[in-house]
């Protein structure tokens, strides 16, 4: 009887993992054409091929092409993320001034610039997508959930900011987060995605990203 249960419970734990591979095959081959093709003219057809999978087996991962953009936005982010958090833990950062996470979180996205350059390419075509779908709330769930590190890292920061007074804080969170971290994660985004004036194939803008940073963080220091 143990000797069935062990091997039923063996075929389940394979099933479960050829799953487990099969949608991570497919989630790198959808970021991979979006990445290359943008979003909206790439079909569930050309990604299941790609993948080398039927469109009726694409279709039972992932009902629809939304829910699959959806996914793989949230995958990848959780995977970088991840990979920051090893880094850096959540648990790490208690006594560290502010200003010095938040020079971390500009330089993040720089660093984003040099070695991840398709995840961001990615995510800005992501949020003109689901912005022309009109994608609802309840349908980004898993995106949202992807960047609960980030969030609360930027939450946190703002925190630790009211205490030691090291950026200012006399703006919203809200605010303060939008002209800041999110215009720098802008910029990096369009210079990775050669939507600047003059850009120039494989040229490192790293140099420009720097000097944004600067203003930026001269602009967090001052307090008028």
């Amino acid at each position: 009887m143990y000797h069935m249960e062990d091997c039923f419970m063996s075929r389940l734990q394979k099933k479960e993992s050829l799953k487990e591979a099969r949608r991570r095959l497919i989630i790198d081959t959808a970021f991979r054409i979006f990445v290359e093709q943008k979003i909206e003219p790439v079909s569930m057809g050309e990604i299941a091929s790609a993948a080398g999978i039927g469109r009726a087996t694409l279709f039972r991962y992932y009902a629809n092409k939304l829910e699959l953009v959806v996914a793989v936005c949230a995958a990848k982010w959780k995977e970088y993320l991840d990979e920051l958090d090893a880094k850096r833990p959540l648990s790490s950062i208690g006594d560290i001034p502010a200003i010095d996470r938040f020079t971390f979180t500009l330089d993040s996205y720089i660093d984003m610039y040099r070695y991840h350059k398709d995840l961001l390419q990615y995510n800005d075509n992501f949020n003109h997508y689901v912005t022309h779908e009109g994608v609802r709330e309840e349908q980004l769930e898993e995106f949202h959930a992807s960047l609960y590190s980030v969030d609360t890292r930027l939450e946190w920061m703002y925190e630790k900011a009211k205490e030691d007074h090291t950026f200012r804080t006399d703006i919203p969170r809200e605010e303060f987060m939008r002209v800041t971290v999110h215009t720098m994660m802008t910029a990096c985004a369009y210079y990775a995605g050669g939507f600047i004036w003059g850009a120039e194939d494989n040229r490192d803008y790293t140099p420009e990203l720097l000097r944004i940073k600067e203003m930026i963080l001269n602009y967090a220091k001052t307090s008028e």
